[in-house]
């Protein structure tokens, strides 16, 4: 008896010691263990790199508490956990969840809502259902990101489209948590901005019309427009400088091209050109035929006809792997119009919906077009294309000079002529681009020299879109609490009142192009969330509540009968 106690005693002093042993190596060794399939709560390299940047607490306050439906509080429930993740690197991760409905006074209310509003977070309502009644829940989906003591930045959780139903776009938003809340990290720790330019002198979009765009961009990176035209002049020989003029481009990390509608002179193309070649990432928005929906404003009906050669960028775009085409899309899958009497279907405004894998484009909301052109490629050695944005499979172009009347917008369309399929609308070009000028006479300086020029450039990227609306924000004529003419959300169109996706395109292009982090690939993750059958549910809602409460008492009134028969069996006789 006494050699088991001791045996005993000398397996339980063993155990002690095991445990302590792994409690200081663990304490001396970080790791996880994530047993999930898909391995979600396994975050990304880049997430890690970036997260051992954060020097001084950053705190997410998170406006998802209270009363919501449950596909909320799944977000709610994701939100939490994958910061936790990123506080298991790094405690100075810090997050508070914060109902913005608490308070009873609704004046209160109203002033949280306000507060919230301005600094970039914007409500949606909810429509919640119970057996016996239904209401409506104002939920703010996002966050508020502070670091330091003056960089702040408002982040929405919530990924809106509008072809999914909500659960399938929460589904989305949770896929995409990761991607969300590091990135937002990333705008808040990084001590060098870099610089966009907006080019102008060729009749671009005007300042107001990219202002919202320009205000997002900017909370992240440095912008200015810049006239090409607007030489600077050397101080040696009084004349325009096209090296400054060159120097002075090259100092942009990216340049957007927005909706040119005059034409570019030799001198232009070759300061593109050769800030293309020297790594320049650049975005053109080009629209191929001149068509407006103003001209309808005033006449039931306009001619569009073609802009591109007008333009003078069509062979540059051609040498880089590109070709807007002069004609017109239509696509049965369009943006509405609004005559005020009604919201009509306007086969000439493409909705593109997101038909890749590409991080660019991956749970993208619908994006809204205007008089969009098709965009071919051409072989380029070295240039890798990516079509980023096509047409649904009920559409069709038509060549120019066409006809646009107001008449389309009433008539039903003749559904067999709508059968082309994804046509190709937008494509990101990636490689060593050749020179414009190889092997062609050369523009002079300000000295009367011909100029260097260099024949084959450093890896760049380049996006080519047959449509300039597509970065253009409406100003404000309806909302009486805006005031008149201020710009309104790009993507946001006042007169259906829908949000699309055209900013988020456009800011995931320029974070593409511009992060050395490699955030970006976390887009591209797939991570199989299991929705439940919601009309199931409450068919069978009485059934499962029984067998979840009976079925485990039932259980344990099983064994305990059976463990009394076992004992009366066994001692009974005794």
């Amino acid at each position: 008896m006494k050699a088991n106690k001791k045996r005993d005693l000398s397996f339980f002093t063993l155990a002690i010691v095991a445990i302590l042993v792994l409690n200081i190596l663990g304490s001396l060794t970080f790791f996880r263990v994530d047993l999930t399939t898909e391995k979600r709560y396994t975050l990304n390299q880049a997430t890690k790199d970036l997260l051992e940047r954060v020097d001084e607490v950053l705190l997410f306050k998170i406006y998802l508490e209270g009363d919501f439906p449950p596909a909320f509080q799944k977000l709610q429930r994701e939100t939490k956990q994958m910061l936790d993740e990123f506080r298991a690197y790094n405690p100075k991760i810090q997050y508070r969840f914060i109902d913005p409905s608490e308070s009873s006074d609704r004046k209160i209310r109203k002033q949280i809502y306000e507060q919230l509003e301005s600094k970039g977070l914007y409500p949606i309502e909810v429509k919640t259902e119970s057996d016996d009644a239904s209401s409506q829940v104002r939920i703010f989906p996002g966050a508020i990101a502070n670091y330091l003591d003056d960089r702040e930045l408002a982040v929405s959780l919530l990924i809106p489209q509008l072809s999914l139903p909500p659960e399938a776009q929460i589904n989305s938003s949770i896929q995409n948590l990761e991607y969300t809340l590091a990135n937002t990290i990333r705008r808040l720790v990084q001590d060098r901005r870099k610089s966009i330019a907006f080019i102008e002198g060729h009749g671009e979009l005007e300042a107001k019309y990219v202002a919202d765009l320009s205000a997002s961009l900017g909370q992240y990176y440095n912008i200015q427009r810049m006239n090409l035209r607007d030489f600077v002049i050397d101080t040696v020989t009084g004349q325009p400088s096209i090296l400054q003029q060159l120097q002075k481009l090259r100092s942009f990390d990216a340049a957007i091209i927005a909706k040119p509608t005059k034409p570019f002179t030799d001198l232009d193309r070759f300061l593109l050109d050769q800030y293309i070649m020297n790594g320049g990432k650049t975005l053109w928005f080009v629209d191929a035929v001149s068509a407006d929906m103003d001209s309808l404003s005033q006449q039931s009906s306009f001619l569009a006809t073609p802009l591109l050669d007008q333009l003078n960028i069509g062979d540059m775009l051609f040498k880089y792997g590109a070709r807007v085409n002069t004609n017109l899309v239509k696509d049965l899958v369009a943006a509405g119009v609004n005559d005020r009497r009604s919201i009509n279907r306007w086969v000439y405004f493409p909705m593109i919906m997101s038909q890749s894998n590409h991080p660019i484009v991956k749970d993208l909301n619908a994006i809204r077009s205007e008089f969009i052109s098709t965009v071919d490629t051409i072989l380029s050695p070295g240039v890798s294309k990516t079509f980023l944005l096509r047409s649904s499979p009920y559409s069709r172009t038509v060549s120019t000079p066409h006809v646009v009347s107001l008449r389309a917008m009433y008539e039903p369309p003749i559904e067999r002529e709508y059968q082309s399929k994804h046509l190709p609308l937008g494509v990101l070009l990636e490689g060593y681009f050749e020179s414009v000028y190889k092997n062609r006479l050369l523009p002079k300086d300000e000295m009367g020299r011909r100029l260097n020029v260099k024949d084959s450039g450093r890896f760049s990227q380049m996006l080519v879109v047959g449509d300039g609306d597509m970065v253009k924000n409406q100003l404000n004529i309806l909302n009486p609490n805006v005031p008149k003419g201020s710009p309104l959300p790009l993507g946001f169109d006042q007169f259906t009142n829908t949000e699309f996706g055209n900013k988020a395109f456009v800011l995931n292009v320029v974070d593409y192009m511009l992060d050395d982090t490699n955030l970006m690939q976390i887009r591209s993750r797939e991570l199989k969330i299991r929705l439940l059958d919601g009309k199931r549910i409450r068919a069978e809602k009485n059934k499962w509540m029984i067998v979840n409460t009976a079925l485990p008492i039932g259980l344990v009134l099983i064994f305990g009968l059976i463990y009394v028969f076992l004992r009366k069996r066994r001692y009974g006789n005794g």
